[in-house]
């Protein structure tokens, strides 16, 4: 029997077992303090259903943009008309396929990441990216039985973004 944390599609990030993970209020509203993001700026939350804390916390004080897979809006298939910044908490799976659309787009994105990130075979992708580590856990809520799971995360960006304060 293969082992499976050692497999391609594991290292890849290509795993479906356990890809939704809900992020904090607790979260969302630390992120909110260190964003330098103008008023009128759209943001596009392209994981997110209207129950998402980042839809909930960033419209208080933005436009938000809400899509998710399960009303057929496919990320990699499907791009609102109008937006400025993608911000979400992506799933876990193809991470390196998920932030090289990202990169496509030449407009910021501010991504929540576990920092294993950083031991998967990633390619040049994460060269192109900056980083803002939590200083502490995060907690997420998943989706087996609403169990709390609490691990390392960062803020994975594109290079030059400056909507974060540093």
């Amino acid at each position: 029997m293969q082992n499976q944390k050692y497999s391609i599609a594991n290292i890849l990030g290509f795993q479906k077992k356990n890809d939704e993970f809900y992020t904090s209020e607790e979260t969302v509203k630390k992120l909110i303090q260190i964003l330098q993001l103008p008023k009128n700026k759209i943001i596009w939350c392209p994981f997110d259903t209207e129950k998402s804390q980042f839809v909930k916390q960033l419209s208080k004080k933005w436009k938000v943009v809400k899509s998710h897979i399960s009303e057929g809006k496919d990320f990699y298939k499907f791009e609102p008309k109008n937006w400025d910044v993608i911000i979400s908490n992506p799933p876990f799976s193809k991470k390196r396929i998920l932030i090289e659309r990202c990169l496509k787009f030449k407009k910021p994105f501010i991504l929540l990441y576990g920092t294993t990130i950083f031991s998967q075979s990633m390619g040049n992708t994460l060269n192109l990216c900056d980083f803002y580590f939590i200083q502490r856990n995060c907690k997420f809520t998943c989706l087996e039985k609403g169990k709390i799971k609490s691990f390392q995360c960062c803020w994975v960006m594109n290079k030059g973004n400056k909507i974060i304060k540093r």
